[in-house]
């Protein structure tokens, strides 16, 4: 067999197992997430949880709460959340065009660490049980002092990285 004929073989087989992957995970996401919604403290049958999401009724009032107002705000957020980060990861990779790029490597974990611990250093003791007061908006500041460390150094990040020909150059000049 010729090198193009393996190459061409091997993009018909890459087209046809693409659709049968996708659909596998497909599957295998929509049984966790019902499993999500079933199982817990209250373990309630997987029918019944069907029911609740597409009819409104189970065998058990209570249940209907249990995963309309507890479980399904819990599951839907940890769907979107593992998706933004995906996202996320992908996008930081593209941009850096390095495929082991993370925030950790980046140092923005450690600019969202400094943004933190700049804010309770200003705000000090007192401003610690004030932010405490605040609850939720206190953990909106502290969330978006962390937002804005981790913006800073990516700008910081991106500025070098535009004047640094490559490792080499960075390494030698410092």
């Amino acid at each position: 067999m010729t090198a193009t004929a393996a190459t061409v073989s091997r993009g018909r087989t890459s087209a046809l197992v693409r659709p049968v992957v996708f659909g596998a995970l497909g599957t295998l996401l929509l049984t966790l997430f019902v499993g999500t919604l079933a199982f817990g403290s209250v373990a309630i049958p997987p029918a019944d949880v069907v029911s609740v999401l597409f009819d409104g009724d189970a065998a058990e009032t209570a249940w209907v709460t249990i995963v309309r107002q507890v479980r399904l705000p819990r599951a839907v957020t940890a769907l979107l959340a593992g998706a933004g980060l995906g996202i996320g990861g992908l996008q930081m990779q593209t941009l850096f065009r390095n495929p082991l790029a993370d925030p950790f490597i980046l140092g923005i974990s450690a600019g969202a660490s400094l943004g933190v611990a700049l804010v309770v250093l200003v705000v000090g003791t007192a401003g610690t049980s004030l932010v405490d007061g605040l609850g939720v908006l206190g953990n909106v500041g502290v969330a978006g002092a962390a937002a804005a460390g981790a913006a800073v150094v990516t700008v910081v990040v991106l500025a070098v990285s535009r004047h640094v020909a490559s490792a080499a150059t960075c390494s030698s000049s410092g």
